[in-house]
């Protein structure tokens, strides 16, 4: 009688211990599924991410050569514009000076000779910044007569079509009435100022006009 119920004790226990080992089983193999799903998920988002990151770099390269081949295409059209537009500007110089002839190529920070008279050189510069960005002058006069001189002096400016954009006056006001001292015989003079223009004007040539 003990025999059996020890018997039937052990096998209550086998089964027993067989349930857990199968529910251990059963949950193990579970773990791992979802384990493998996970895995699976995350490498279906890096491959996507990577697909995504591809396509964006082979657009920007094809971008980028799409700017390149434009910018060489533009670079070449400006390339053979260049001689055209160096001979219509000589054209349209020469065209200037057989209209106009007594005008001087204006030339920024250099000594131009002049020799007219008493008005021996003339210098023009850049000067301001931004908005009040303007340009100046400083002409150098020289008495070498005999008798005195009260300088007269007008500097005419004229745009790259021959059109007069703006005038400078030396020696004597609007009205008319002298603001200088005689330029006495044998004096050196130089007398700086900033160029009158009309608006947005560039000036590209000049003349000067003396009194004696």
């Amino acid at each position: 009688m003990y025999r059996l119920q020890h018997k039937g004790s052990a096998n209550v226990g086998d089964n027993a211990r067989y349930k857990f080992d199968s529910h251990r089983s059963r949950h193990s193999r579970s773990s791992r599924t979802r384990l493998i799903f996970f895995l699976c998920i995350a490498l279906i988002a890096e491959t996507a991410a990577l697909l995504i990151l591809f396509i964006q770099l082979t657009l920007s390269e094809k971008e980028n050569l799409d700017l390149t081949v434009s910018e060489k295409r533009q670079a070449q059209e400006l390339q053979a514009l260049r001689p055209e537009v160096e001979k219509l500007r000589a054209d349209m110089a020469a065209l200037t000076a057989s209209r106009l002839p007594n005008l001087t190529k204006l030339e920024f920070d250099k000594v131009i000779p002049l020799d007219l008279g008493y008005v021996k050189n003339i210098v023009f510069t850049v000067a301001g910044k931004d908005s009040d960005r303007h340009y100046e002058y400083k002409i150098v006069t020289h008495n070498s007569g005999l008798s005195l001189i009260h300088p007269k002096v007008d500097i005419l400016f004229f745009d790259r079509a021959g059109i007069q954009v703006g005038l400078s006056k030396i020696g004597f006001h609007q009205d008319g009435t002298p603001n200088l001292d005689m330029l006495e015989r044998g004096e050196v003079r130089s007398f700086s100022s900033r160029v009158d223009l009309a608006d947005d004007a560039n000036p590209e040539y000049f003349r000067i006009k003396i009194d004696n």
